[in-house]
C-alpha cells in the first residue's frame, strides 16, 4: 500500500515541478516516463489520482493529457511532503 502512495506522490511531484497545473497539461506517457515501477502500476496510480481529484485528465490530440487540479495545490503539496519526506516550503 505504501509503495503505491509513493508512486502517486512521485507522479504528483513530477507534474508539479514541470508546472503542469490547471490548463498546462502533458501527455500521460510523459507523466509516466522515467518511472522505475511497472508501467501498469503507474497507470493505475494515475487513474486513482484522477478519481481522487488530484489530477485532471482529458482527451486531447488523440492522447490522454493530465494536469494537476489547480484548486487542490495545497493538498497536493501536503501529500507529496507526507510520502516523500520533502518539506512543503521547498516545493
Amino acid at each position: 500500500m505504501a509503495e503505491k502512495e509513493v508512486i502517486k506522490a512521485n507522479i504528483l511531484l513530477k507534474l508539479f515541478r514541470r508546472g503542469k497545473i490547471g490548463g498546462a497539461h502533458t501527455e500521460l506517457r510523459n507523466a509516466m516516463k522515467g518511472m522505475k515501477e511497472n508501467p501498469k502500476e503507474v497507470k493505475k496510480a494515475v487513474e486513482e489520482l484522477n478519481k481522487e481529484g488530484f489530477l485532471s485528465a482529458k482527451q486531447s490530440t488523440g492522447e490522454i493529457h493530465v494536469s494537476l487540479n489547480s484548486h487542490r495545490i495545497q493538498e497536493i503539496k501536503e501529500y507529496i511532503s507526507k510520502w516523500l519526506d520533502i518539506l512543503i516550503d521547498l516545493l
